[in-house]
């Protein structure tokens, strides 16, 4: 006699959050809710003591939009994903008045200046727009953030130096070889370097990495209020791959007793 397969839990802990804001968070597995799996899903919070829920949903699915909405969940950000492909001309497509000459990869004694530049410089991110977060934790989290790219997470972080070899901007970059893949993961410039180009100068740089490494095509996801870093990343040829929606669920904390 065969045995039922046990069906998956609805959703997951997530433990680095969990540790890094010192509450229990969670995430619904997959980006689609409906009114059972909204019930199956505080069933599951409420039994593992969950504080926070995340859930990633697409923006073209009105049933998981009306459910999340009826069940307590609240939008918290637009998650943009650009997308380039071919990068053999993004060489030749660089702006003239960019300053590639002060791009280097980043350097251990680097980490101070880019931990402070990261401390401010996401606050249109879900993080700082939720309230239920505190405003701390949220500066601490991107420069925590920086601190593992520059350790390691990423395969290269860069970054654009002043006359005086200052960091004033960074990006990391990450490649997956299996798919011949890169994506891009943070990118800063500090507030006295912004509008000069710095950004643009950074994407630029990054992509003839992305090109020199063999691969095929960039992500780099944004937010949906930022609009700035959306017009740097149409001005350097990314295009709209993907719009899905991040909406948080707060359990009060009395529930996690039961």
């Amino acid at each position: 006699m065969s045995v039922p397969l046990a069906q998956p839990e609805p959703c997951e802990l997530l433990p680095w959050d969990t540790a890094f804001f010192g509450f229990r968070i969670g995430r619904v597995r997959g980006d689609a809710l409906t009114m059972p799996l909204a019930h199956q899903v505080d069933a599951w919070s409420r039994q593992n003591a969950l504080r926070c829920l995340y859930l990633l949903a697409q923006a073209d699915d009105p049933v998981t939009t009306c459910t999340a909405e009826d069940h307590g969940f609240r939008l918290v950000d637009v998650r943009v994903t650009f997308e380039r492909q071919g990068l053999a001309d993004a060489a030749g497509a660089q702006p003239k008045s960019e300053p590639a000459s002060c791009m280097r990869l980043a350097r251990p004694d680097d980490l101070g200046e880019l931990q402070a530049q990261a401390r401010s410089g996401f606050t249109d991110t879900r993080f700082f727009y939720d309230t239920g977060f505190p405003r701390h934790l949220a500066e601490s989290l991107y420069a925590t953030w920086i601190t593992l790219e520059c350790q390691g997470r990423a395969q290269a972080v860069w970054v654009c130096t002043s006359a005086s070899d200052h960091p004033v901007g960074y990006i990391s970059c990450h490649v997956d070889p299996s798919r011949s893949a890169g994506e891009i993961g943070l990118v800063g410039v500090s507030s006295q370097a912004q509008g000069r180009g710095v950004g643009q100068a950074l994407v630029f740089n990054a992509l003839r990495w992305f090109a020199a490494q063999g691969v095929g095509v960039v992500t780099v996801v944004t937010q949906g209020r930022n609009r700035a870093a959306q017009r740097l990343y149409q001005r350097c040829g990314f295009l709209t791959s993907n719009l899905q929606l991040w909406y948080h669920k707060w359990y009060p904390a009395q529930e996690q007793a039961h």
